[in-house]
């Protein structure tokens, strides 16, 4: 739906950082099924927000920290900048990095 809350744009049509944040939504709502159905499974995110400018990946780990009080959240990147972002939004205490060399 458009900022005018009339006009529908269908997915072919969207651009990737939306499709991106809608396919998000949906797997959001698959594991918030499972895991009040009793199945423990781990979220795994491999850059997941590659196509989200700074703002939007910032909210995205909002909600993966909320995530992370129900089930295991693995976010994986290359991008340091997102490490940043995650860093910041979850604090040091809970961040933890394992970078390959």
């Amino acid at each position: 739906m458009r900022d005018d809350m009339r006009t529908m744009v269908e997915v072919d049509a969207m651009s990737e950082g939306t499709a991106d944040q809608l396919f998000l939504a949906l797997r959001l709502a698959a594991l918030e099924q499972s895991v009040a159905a009793g199945v423990g499974l781990p979220f795994l995110a491999d850059d997941l927000f590659v196509n989200f400018d700074d703002r939007r990946a910032e909210a995205g780990f909002r909600v993966l920290a909320e995530v992370a009080r129900t089930t295991q959240v693995l976010f994986f990147t290359h991008h340091p900048h997102l490490a940043q972002i995650a860093k910041s939004v979850v604090g040091a205490e809970l961040h933890s990095e394992c970078a390959l060399s």
